[in-house]
């Protein structure tokens, strides 16, 4: 009786052992393809002529610390640069372990500054940000054989604070998604010159852009999923239009093709 006891103990702490390494995260899988990572920044338009931010590493949590991400663009970068489906490669597919993201985090360094209307000034950053700027997103899970392209939203316009006495501070407001996980909007004006500035809006989301001036074309990257309107914002001589009803699917660029401007 006891050795049966004993059998069942054994297996009982074999199920349990199997269980804490199936929670392991970044394993490698010798039967398998490891997981292929990317990740890309683009930036929401902002009214500033330039917002230049020092961008010197990435670093991952596993569920068991961070870990430092190999990155091969380091450096100063204009955000305004990467708009209308311009984009920056931070990490160019990696093979990882197969593995669970559960937290991401941008380390930018002190070489920050903002160009508002003609005239350069320092981005101070908080005291206590060495350490990086956490990017909101959900975990994500790496499976052997899979390709993922994951997206940073850096948004300018919100990261950048003017403060009572003139300073500039930057407090970053940046978001993640998976490339599967959202949509775009493109599409072209004519003329090329009748609107500046074109705005995709549900209840619970809003994304634009700024409009080629020179050929009227436009792409509004990293929408969510949804039922939008999509507002274009005139330039002088021209009239405001709204499209309704443009749908955006997971994964699909919803192509709007030529928009009149009166």
């Amino acid at each position: 009786m006891k050795r049966r006891y004993a059998l069942i103990s054994f297996a009982a702490f074999a199920v349990f052992a199997l269980f804490l390494l199936s929670q392991q995260s970044c394993k490698k899988d010798s039967n398998t393809k490891n997981p292929v990572f990317s990740v890309k920044l683009i930036d929401a338009p902002s009214a500033y002529d330039a917002v230049n931010v020092e961008i010197v590493g990435m670093e991952a949590n596993f569920g068991t610390g961070w870990t430092v991400l190999a990155m091969g663009n380091s450096g100063v970068y204009n955000l305004l640069n990467f708009t209308n489906g311009n984009s920056l490669a931070l990490i160019n597919d990696t093979v990882m372990e197969p593995c669970i993201i559960s937290e991401l985090r941008l380390i930018l360094g002190i070489n920050n500054t903002v160009v508002a209307d003609g005239v350069t000034h320092e981005l101070k950053t908080p005291s206590g940000q060495t350490s990086g700027y956490k990017v909101k997103m959900d975990p994500q899970n790496l499976i052997a054989g899979g390709v993922y392209n994951l997206i940073l939203d850096f948004n300018a316009q919100k990261s950048v604070h003017v403060t009572g006495n003139g300073t500039y501070m930057l407090k970053p407001v940046v978001t993640g998604y998976l490339e599967t996980s959202i949509g775009s909007i493109a599409g072209t004006i004519l003329p090329f010159e009748g609107a500046y500035y074109v705005e995709a809006t549900t209840a619970t989301d809003t994304s634009g852009t700024y409009i080629n001036q020179t050929n009227g074309q436009f792409l509004i990257s990293a929408v969510m999923p949804g039922n939008y309107h999509v507002k274009f914002f005139p330039n002088a001589g021209h009239s405001e239009k709204i499209v309704s009803g443009v749908v955006v699917a997971v994964g699909q660029t919803t192509q709007l093709g030529t928009i009149i401007i009166e």
